[in-house]
């Protein structure tokens, strides 16, 4: 059998997509190249929002009409597999990898590690979440908070070292909780730092990069972590709202004011840092004094890219009966922060020129600085680490 992943969503979706994949492999089927010369398409849907859940559907029934056989697993079939049952009859929906893997006569213990020629791999060290955001659906979809061991997080690190990987990205749906035990109630708890520390200590891997992380888990340890250069000089950090009222309502366990005191310290240990965000805009009751909060926050704070989710009511949130936002107002302050942030990322970009960097080689004469500055760089090895001045 060939198969082809269609994946939607976040940096954990691409990885059990990568896992699956090598599972299949390893029960003696192929990757196929191009989606035309698969037997079988699996897409790996999202629920985060309406539009991404929508984009799974469209994505499958493109797929159904070329007349492949196609099978949905991932948060959206998590949270709701009858209306994808019903909607698709043809096609097959997995609620679970273990109902995936069944199907295909493997299990869990044939999840191998995904090995692929990119230049940098993922390496899940959680997954769930115990946080009650009022928006969010991932967390029905995850589950509560379950920490991968730290044995099996450096075999996997030292396995991508061995196969050359240069750059690694800690990835989970809380992973600055790694360790609290209860995130929700003592999120001063994360071990996060000592797992870096670790890392550092045990790997020889070159780049350390972190996916998004949560404010209310950067604690002065991170900060002392966070200053080795092995780490990467770039924070993504879940800010969602500059409103001290609307991220009260949506329940997101840190407050505006400790985002000024993170991005100062941040700057003293690496002053070059590229902070970086989420943001939700046309929250329920979103006023616009909050919207202005929020726009006022994250120019303050410099932010060196934002990404702008204008608010999708989820089914099953605390936040799907509350007061809803004019969908064409939540339009108009989605473009409008959408070009502050584009301003704020020409601005970052500008300040860099002059520097000298690390740039980690990609495909087509590209490279990634470690503060997530994309160059074009010299026709280099894909996977090659260059210092480069920029121009």
């Amino acid at each position: 059998m060939r198969f082809f992943f269609k994946t939607l969503g976040c940096k954990m979706n691409y990885l059990d997509s990568a896992r699956i994949g090598a599972a299949l492999k390893s029960g003696g089927h192929n990757q196929a190249e191009r989606e035309e010369e698969a037997d079988i398409i699996f897409v790996n849907s999202c629920a985060v929002t309406r539009r991404a859940e929508k984009q799974s559907r469209q994505e499958t029934s493109k797929s159904e009409r070329q007349g492949k056989q196609v099978a949905v697993f991932g948060c959206s079939t998590k949270v709701s597999a009858e209306e994808w049952e019903k909607k698709f009859p043809g096609v097959l929906i997995f609620q679970t990898e273990e109902e995936l893997l069944a199907h295909f006569s493997l299990s869990v213990n044939d999840l191998d590690f995904p090995l692929s020629d990119r230049t940098r791999i993922p390496i899940a060290v959680q997954t769930g979440c115990d946080n009650l955001c009022t928006f969010c659906i991932t967390r029905i979809a995850r589950g509560k908070t379950e920490d991968f061991p730290l044995e099996g997080i450096l075999q996997q690190i030292d396995r991508a070292y061995f196969v050359g990987m240069k750059e690694i990205v800690l990835t989970g749906i809380q992973l600055a909780s790694w360790g609290c035990g209860d995130s929700l109630q003592f999120p001063e708890k994360t071990k996060l730092p000592f797992l870096l520390r670790e890392i550092l200590q045990k790997t020889k891997i070159e780049r350390i990069r972190m996916s998004s992380l949560g404010p209310q888990f950067l604690n002065d340890e991170f900060f002392e972590v966070f200053s080795d250069e092995r780490i990467c000089d770039h924070l993504h950090l879940s800010v969602q709202s500059g409103s001290e009222k609307i991220l009260q309502k949506m329940n997101r366990g840190h407050n505006a004011s400790c985002l000024s005191i993170i991005a100062k310290k941040a700057r003293k240990v690496r002053p070059h840092v590229a902070l970086t965000s989420d943001a939700i805009v046309g929250f329920p009751s979103e006023e616009e004094k909050d919207f202005e909060d929020t726009k006022a926050l994250f120019h303050d704070l410099q932010f060196a890219k934002i990404h702008v989710f204008p608010f999708s009511p989820r089914q099953g949130t605390g936040a799907e009966n509350m007061p809803q936002v004019n969908n064409i107002i939540k339009k108009h302050r989605a473009a409008d922060l959408r070009s502050l942030g584009k301003s704020l990322q020409q601005q970052f970009s500008e300040r860099q020129i002059g520097r000298t960097v690390s740039v980690l080689v990609e495909e087509k004469q590209e490279g990634l600085s470690t503060n997530y500055v994309r160059l074009s760089v010299p026709k280099e090895k894909p996977g090659s680490i260059i210092e480069i001045k920029i121009t």
